[in-house]
C-alpha cells in the first residue's frame, strides 16, 4: 500500500511541474517576501483546493530557504507528502482530529529551526474555505508571521469533491497574491483570538473569490 502512494506521489509531483512550467505567472507581492533573502520564517497559509502551485512556488522562488507542509495521516496525505518531497519540502503529519498537538509542536520546532511551514486550514476535511485555529496557535507558539496567500487560475478544471479542487489548465494564467503578514500575539484572551481567526478567514475568503 505504501509503495503505491510513493508511486502516485511521483506522479503528482509530475503533474505539478509539468503544468506550472506551461502556465503564465503573476506575482503580486504584497508581503515583500521576494526582494529579501533575510527574513524569519513565514507560515504559508492558502486553501486546500488552491494547494496545486504552492510547492513548485516556493522551490522556485525560494530554493535556499527549508520549508515543511503538514499533511495529513490519511493515505491522501501520504500521496501529498510523498508529491511535495519532489520539491525538497519535508511533510509533518497530523490534523485537527488525529495527532494534532504532536504535529503542531513539531512544526514549532522546524520553524525555529528556519523553516517556512505551509498549511490549508481548511483541510484535511473541511468545511470548504472555514479558517481552523492552527495557524494561529502556531503563529503563538513560534513568533512567525502568518502569510496568507491566495491563487486565481484563468481557467481550470474544477473537481467535484469536498473542496471543490482546482487544477490549472496547461498554458493558462495563474495569478498569485502573497497578502500582508499578519502578527499573532502570543497571550491572547478567547473573544480576540476569534476576532483574529475571523479576520483572517475572511481575507483569506476574499482572496478566493478575487475581492
Amino acid at each position: 500500500m505504501k509503495i503505491r502512494f510513493q508511486h502516485t506521489g511521483k506522479i503528482a509531483s509530475w503533474l505539478i511541474r509539468g503544468i506550472a512550467e506551461t502556465l503564465t505567472l503573476e506575482v503580486i507581492d504584497h508581503a515583500e517576501i521576494l526582494r529579501s533573502r533575510i527574513r524569519p520564517p513565514l507560515i504559508w497559509t492558502f486553501w486546500h483546493n488552491r494547494m496545486f502551485l504552492i510547492p513548485y512556488l516556493h522551490e522556485l522562488w525560494l530554493p535556499d530557504v527549508p520549508g515543511c507542509i503538514l499533511s495529513s495521516p490519511s493515505g491522501d496525505g501520504q500521496i501529498i507528502a510523498d508529491a511535495c518531497a519532489a520539491f525538497r519540502l519535508e511533510a509533518v503529519r497530523g490534523s485537527s482530529s488525529r495527532k494534532g498537538m504532536s504535529a503542531l509542536i513539531t512544526l514549532a520546532e522546524k520553524v525555529k529551526a528556519g523553516y517556512d511551514v505551509g498549511i490549508t486550514p481548511d483541510g484535511p476535511r473541511g468545511p470548504c474555505y472555514h479558517l481552523n485555529p492552527g495557524p494561529l496557535k502556531l503563529a503563538q507558539l513560534t513568533g512567525a508571521l502568518i502569510l496568507p496567500i491566495h491563487v486565481h487560475y484563468d481557467e481550470a478544471w474544477e473537481f467535484k469533491t469536498w473542496d471543490r479542487f482546482q487544477l490549472p489548465k496547461p498554458f493558462s494564467k495563474a495569478r498569485i497574491i502573497l497578502d500582508h503578514p499578519v502578527e499573532i500575539p502570543r497571550k491572547l484572551d478567547d473573544a480576540t483570538f476569534e476576532q483574529m481567526r475571523l479576520s483572517i478567514e475572511q481575507t483569506m475568503q476574499a482572496g478566493a473569490h478575487g475581492q
